[in-house]
């Protein structure tokens, strides 16, 4: 029974199931239905209220890294939950020196009641010392599992079986799924990859011309056959080849019709991160399979990829501009790229990195020279300069009004953002437990529950990331308030040095926004925007503009400073 002490808490009691396919040789004990039963009737009989589940269906014991059980412990966080109840230990994992930090020293620093249904485990009793061994003997279990599925697996490698899924151009075949049979579609794709390369074209052009084409990159194409592959599934545009998918596509054995196991392999059943095998130690065997490419093409083109001239290795006095990372796209808001020319003459430029010439989506390049933005800087300093030197108190109260207009609208719209995600984070919460309450009732399906419990968890662990985003902020907003005392030291510094250097300028400037040129010739204008540290744009004082500035950066080239726009 619940002790007096645990029985005035009104947190929640999470029943936490976990099932995966090291225990499918176990019966029907640990089924994510009867975990749920037990722990459904525990809850109920010992008095246990405001119960919710948190469920891994699938996921190996030796792994923490489980959506249920991160959910559990972000409300253990948040001071939602008094209780935890599992089955037995091995729900929890299968590691007894992490399952002890949890249950010794995690959970009882949150004051959170453990309670392991049948290895008779409460910490609310005195302790139990059978629950280092039962944590032994779980470990040991999921060792000799390991041991078991590895030897199985080396076993079925050795013997010529694929252990890897089909690479883009073949899949399994529908009478036996160990055998890889062509996907017509894509295999043309992989032999016009093949064909290009022997015409002399490199990675990147090919990959512009299937872009340029619309042939679907191969998880997007994937997704479109239903194909379940691991891998990175947000790709915004579903076209946009990358030159190292292509690199990848020439270099796998494959296609020959050859089968290549343990090409990477784990350290331990702990660590599950996939490490590279060096090839004296891979499994081949050929012509297993129908082959998309000739062999004698293949080994053609592995010539032509070894043959492939590398980019020459920078200078050994080349340095990277203090600019970059400064300057961004003002349209698209990409970064700008540092580039040299090397046709005569070295003239170090930037432009912006996603110009649709290179397969970008912005429709100009922004190209703006390094000398310049350096002139067009160094004139706008030494404008800040004069005017704290002209009116110091002036200077002052113009960033003070400055800070604290923005500070009041950035704080007034943070906290309404923050207001909108609190409200809706109650009422997922409140969903939550309405689900729950139908799922008990039959009023909804265990697929159905599954499925909005499911999208909910998902939206809630968005709004407590954006809680918590906007909270940090609001934090680092009133500590702006503070800050401009530190800008106008730095603008002091600046007074006291002779020429720009990359660790003042990140002192004093946030970014540089580069607009698109405007006009030709004498009228080619071309605006920028210095957002300061602490302070953001700034405004100065019309006595602080009153004339142009002239500066020639080269022979025969000169940059004419409009202070009005801030503009070159």
């Amino acid at each position: 029974m619940q002790s007096k002490k645990k029985s005035e808490q009104t947190g929640i009691t999470a029943l936490y199931c976990r099932l995966s396919r090291d225990d499918g040789g176990n019966g029907d004990s640990n089924s994510i239905v009867n975990q749920r039963k037990m722990l459904t009737k525990y809850a109920k009989e010992n008095g246990f209220s405001n119960t919710r589940f948190y469920v891994d269906d699938g996921i190996t014991g030796t792994r923490f890294d489980r959506p249920g059980f991160q959910a559990m412990l972000d409300d253990i966080e948040m001071g939602y939950v008094s209780t935890v109840i599992v089955k037995d230990l091995s729900r929890l994992r299968r590691d007894y020196v992490t399952v002890g930090q949890y249950t010794d020293i995690y959970f009882p620093d949150h004051n959170v009641r453990f309670i392991a249904i049948n290895d008779l485990i409460d910490s609310d009793e005195e302790e139990n010392e059978i629950a280092l061994f039962k944590n032994v003997m779980n470990e040991m279990y999921a060792r000799d599992i390991s041991r078991k599925v590895r030897s199985a697996h080396r076993i079925r490698g050795t013997s010529g079986e694929p252990l890897s899924q089909p690479p883009y151009g073949y899949m399994k075949s529908p009478e036996n799924k160990k055998k890889w049979i062509i996907d017509p579609e894509a295999a043309e794709v992989v032999k016009d990859i093949f064909k290009m390369t022997l015409e002399g074209k490199g990675a990147e052009t090919i990959a512009r011309i299937l872009q340029e084409k619309k042939v679907p990159v191969p998880m997007a194409y994937w997704q479109s056959k239903g194909l379940p592959r691991g891998g990175k599934k947000t790709q915004p545009n579903p076209y946009k080849w990358c030159k190292t998918t292509v690199t990848k596509i020439l270099a796998q054995q494959e296609y020959c019709g050859d089968i290549i196991n343990f090409k990477t392999c784990s350290k331990s059943f702990k660590n599950k991160t996939r490490y590279a095998n060096p090839e004296d130690k891979w499994a081949i065997f050929k012509n297993v399979h129908e082959p998309i490419i000739d062999r004698e093409v293949f080994d053609q083109v592995q010539k032509l990829i070894g043959k492939t001239r590398r980019r020459n290795p920078k200078p050994e006095n080349w340095e990277r501009n203090m600019f970059c990372d400064l300057l961004y796209c003002a349209d698209c808001g990409r970064k700008l790229w540092f580039n040299i020319k090397h046709d005569k003459e070295d003239i170090p430029f930037f432009m912006c990195g996603n110009y649709h010439g290179n397969r970008g989506t912005c429709s100009s390049t922004h190209y703006l020279r390094a000398d310049a933005i350096e002139q067009v800087v160094m004139l706008e300093l030494r404008r800040l300069s004069k005017c704290l030197c002209d009116d110091e108190e002036s200077f002052a109260m113009l960033l003070a009004d400055k800070t604290n207009a923005d500070i009041l609208k950035e704080k007034k719209h943070i906290e309404s953002e923050l207001q909108k995600c609190i409200v809706r984070s109650e009422q997922v919460a409140e969903l939550c437990i309405k689900c729950y309450e139908d799922n008990v009732s039959g009023k909804l399906s265990d697929e159905m529950f599954m499925r909005f419990s499911g999208k909910y968890e998902t939206e809630r662990l968005e709004l407590k990331e954006k809680i918590s985003a906007y909270r940090k902020r609001l934090s680092e907003v009133d500590e702006m308030q503070l800050r401009k005392e530190k800008f106008i030291a730095a603008v002091r510094k600046f007074m006291q040095m002779d020429k720009l250097t990359a660790p003042l300028l990140r002192e004093l400037i946030d970014r540089i926004d580069v607009y698109e040129v405007t006009g030709t010739g004498k009228n080619r204008k071309q605006m920028i925007k210095i957002h300061y540290k602490f302070v953001g744009y700034l405004e100065l004082p019309s006595l602080a503009r009153q004339h142009n500035y002239r500066e020639e950066t080269r022979k025969g080239v000169a940059v004419e400073y409009v202070p009005n726009a801030q503009s070159a």
